[in-house]
């Protein structure tokens, strides 16, 4: 039996915010998970206080969740689980940061054309080499893609790049005291591997699972990925004192 049986998941999306990315994941989850999609709002220029709030008002309080963000929502989950605003039995955290991962890189955003980039047709033949994974990873997030692009105006995708350029969530990592996993995917180029250190050194109990893909680990890697959660998870449930008849 999956530990996330009777479990509910709760899924903050990444940079497009809609939600759709979970899909891959959630055709092979167990149809006694509960799942609830976290969506951020296309019109609305959110801070990442204003982000958090969002996200909250969306969960019941007193609910007891597991917590499952990626990328852009990484330092979301932090400060709702750090700050007590939600009731999170775990926290899992996927190819994600505490601070803007690439920080020169975000800071020539705007003398680059990233919007008339992200309107072009991308090519699987051109897209293959961009994505670990080859052909199959490239069609998937390809798939994803055409599904946002007409619901995610350019425009808050920059913003949100403009979010992340200035956030920093590390103070809140201390105060992490629920179960916590880090999902790492070991050819993520747009996150690099020393990101994960500011969550290593602040959350000593920190479990940490390297699966081969790209950033879009759980689009390109979904029963991998769930394979590192349900391992977490069944280590929680395992170390649970028991009830003695």
């Amino acid at each position: 039996m999956s530990p996330l049986n009777g479990q509910k998941l709760i899924f903050l999306p990444g940079l497009d915010g809609t939600g759709i990315s979970i899909e891959p994941l959630r055709k092979i989850l167990p149809s006694e998970v509960k799942v609830q999609t976290i969506r951020y709002p296309a019109k609305e220029r959110l801070n990442i206080d204003q982000t958090v709030q969002w996200a909250a008002d969306q969960i019941t309080p007193k609910e007891e969740v597991v917590v499952l963000a990626e990328s852009f929502s990484g330092p979301v989950a932090v400060v709702l689980v750090a700050s007590g605003r939600i009731r999170a039995k775990a926290l899992i955290l996927c190819a994600t940061f505490a601070r803007a991962p690439r920080p020169r890189l975000l800071g020539l955003r705007r003398y680059l054309p990233i919007a008339t980039l992200l309107k072009l047709p991308w090519p699987i033949s051109i897209l293959k080499y961009f994505v670990k994974g080859g052909r199959h990873s490239a069609e998937v997030l390809l798939g994803l893609w055409k599904q946002i692009k007409p619901v995610v105006p350019i425009e808050i995708l920059l913003h949100r790049l403009e979010v992340i350029h200035q956030l920093d969530v590390r103070p809140w990592l201390k105060r992490v005291k629920v179960p916590c996993l880090y999902l790492q995917a070991t050819g993520d180029h747009t996150v690099p591997a020393g990101a994960l250190s500011d969550f290593t050194s602040a959350i000593p109990h920190l479990k940490v699972a390297r699966i081969d893909g790209p950033h879009f680990l759980l689009q390109a890697q979904p029963r991998r990925s769930l394979a590192a959660i349900e391992d977490f998870l069944q280590h929680l449930t395992d170390s649970m004192p028991q009830e003695v008849s």
